[in-house]
């Protein structure tokens, strides 16, 4: 019998967008190690680190602290993060790059879409403790706020601004938003944040270069 044949399609991928292996491995040649979360969280933590009063609530949780989708990954890198010192860790790059939910009315059906549901993907790092590994050449120093930020920028295909903003998880007057710039096929947005001393980098993959 003859095999089947189908056409074959270039497909055109803008060189401002990377993809999500590529990600993983500017992540991992940062020093960040990956880790992967369940997508269900407790209430509170939607509240706390989201800001979210209104989660999707499971019909049937697989645990009772666990009944709502996570919006956001903070949480759960929060929550590693705490494991790992109750096991005496003084140092910890933590990333994960996974899909988060949130109710949003103009989302319409489709082949990947379900309407009323935004379920975009996200990427959050997390960093506490020493800037660098142990090492001979310089004074150790905890990590800080520009370290944080010359990671961001090293994964942004786009130059971007960084502008002071206010978020529930993030520390007060130490945190920014990160503001891609228009283009000729998009407008200005904002497409994540970050900050210092709560431990944390969180930027939307799906809105590299462009929002929505």
């Amino acid at each position: 019998s003859r095999p089947p044949i189908a056409p074959v399609v270039m497909q055109n991928v803008p060189e401002t967008r990377r993809s999500l292996h590529t990600l993983r491995h500017a992540m991992a040649a940062l020093g960040y190690q990956e880790v992967v979360n369940f997508g269900f969280v407790q209430r509170e933590w939607e509240r706390d680190f989201a800001g979210n009063n209104d989660p999707i609530t499971l019909l049937n949780p697989i645990a009772s602290h666990l009944e709502v989708m996570r919006s956001s990954l903070l949480g759960s890198l929060i929550a590693n993060l705490r494991h790992n010192l109750a096991h005496r860790t003084e140092r910890a790059r933590l990333f994960e790059l996974a899909r988060t939910f949130r109710k949003d009315p103009h989302v319409q059906d489709g082949p990947l879409t379900v309407a009323g549901f935004d379920q975009r993907r996200k990427l959050a790092g997390l960093a506490f403790g020493a800037a660098d590994t142990l090492q001979w050449a310089s004074p150790s120093r905890a990590v800080d706020f520009f370290d944080i930020k010359g990671d961001v920028e090293s994964l942004l295909p786009v130059a971007a601004a960084f502008e002071r903003t206010d978020h529930p998880a993030l520390h007060p007057g130490r945190s920014a938003a990160i503001v891609i710039a228009a283009s000729a096929n998009s407008e200005a947005c904002i497409t994540g944040s970050f900050s210092v001393l709560r431990f944390s980098a969180n930027v939307s993959t799906s809105t590299l270069p462009g929002c929505r």
